[in-house]
Parts: structure tokens; C-alpha cells; sequence
């Protein structure tokens, strides 16, 4: 991964490439610019992997421009064919996914081990013959 990230932690678990925000509040629209190129950066790196984790352990604020940048990550990973899930969310932000019905959008698991796991077990799409 050569690519130098400010905002994020990009590592590699299990196949998955994950990512973690560096603070707890997201709120500044300059750092929100830069982690939506930083996305755009790690739908590329995950193409190879086909899986990618955003995990937000830590974060307890975000602005509604943040979750424009979520949903432009998800329209990237469904581009490049690349799995997309959510960990880690708080409850604060929780109530902001749910309130918004985000939570109907993004595959939002409670944390990285059970969101890993997720990725690797077979989808029901998978048991009646359907693509997923």
C-alpha cells in the first residue's frame, strides 16, 4: 500500500482490507474532502481483495457531508465489484444510519471479527443459485 492516508489506517485482515479513521470527531469539511479522495484510493486498493471494511471503533461525531462521502463509497465499491461492510458504529452515529435508513444501505456488522466472518460465509443469494 504505497498510498499515504492522513485520515485513515488501511491494513489488511484476513483478506479484507480495512480501514479505521484516525479521530474521533469527522466534522471538518476539509478533512471530509481529503477522506473521500482517501476512499477513493481504497476502493482501488480493494479491487484485488474484492472486500472492504470500514470500521468506525472510535468515531462518536460526523457530518452529514461525511455520510455524502459514505454513499459515494458504496457507489464506487459496487463499480469495482467490491464487497462493502460497516463496523464499529457507535450509538450516536447509529441513530444518525437509522434515522436516515442507511442502515437498509450499507451491510453495518457490530465489529470486525463478526464483519470479517460475515464476508467469509456464504450469502443466502448463494444457497438458491443466485448471484450476489
Amino acid at each position: 500500500m504505497s498510498f499515504k492516508y492522513s485520515y485513515l489506517r488501511v491494513r489488511d485482515n484476513n483478506e479484507v482490507v480495512v480501514a479505521d479513521f484516525q479521530q474521533s470527531s469527522i466534522l471538518d469539511e476539509a478533512a471530509i474532502e481529503r477522506i473521500g479522495v482517501e476512499f477513493d484510493r481504497l476502493v482501488l486498493e480493494a479491487v484485488t481483495a474484492k472486500k472492504l471494511l470500514v470500521n468506525f471503533r472510535g468515531v462518536e461525531y460526523m457530518s452529514s457531508a461525511m455520510i455524502g462521502k459514505l454513499i459515494h463509497l458504496s457507489k464506487k465499491c459496487k463499480e469495482a465489484k467490491v464487497k462493502l461492510k460497516l463496523c464499529g458504529v457507535g450509538p450516536k452515529i447509529n441513530e444518525i444510519f437509522q434515522l436516515m435508513k442507511l442502515n437498509k444501505v450499507f451491510d453495518i456488522q457490530k465489529d470486525e471479527k463478526g464483519a470479517i466472518e460475515a464476508f467469509n460465509s456464504p450469502s443466502l443469494s448463494n444457497w438458491f443459485g443466485l448471484k450476489s
